[in-house]
């Protein structure tokens, strides 16, 4: 029971930092965006992370502790 627990807050803790690095990417593609500089490859890998992170968090049952 308690190993489960603790699985179950590090992958949810996982999906947390995941998610807020792609948020974080996300900002730092619009602005690159907005300076005319390469922003494709960057906002492309902050979708994959938001999704990402919203999945195994949403899988976790995070808020449920």
């Amino acid at each position: 029971m308690k190993n489960s627990k603790f699985k179950r807050y590090t992958f949810a803790l996982v999906g947390l930092i995941s998610f807020s690095s792609g948020i974080c990417l996300f900002g730092l593609a619009i602005i690159n965006k907005y300076e005319n500089s390469d922003w494709f490859m960057i906002g492309t890998l902050s979708l994959i992370l938001i999704n990402g992170g919203l999945g195994v968090m949403i899988k976790n049952k995070w808020g449920t502790f």
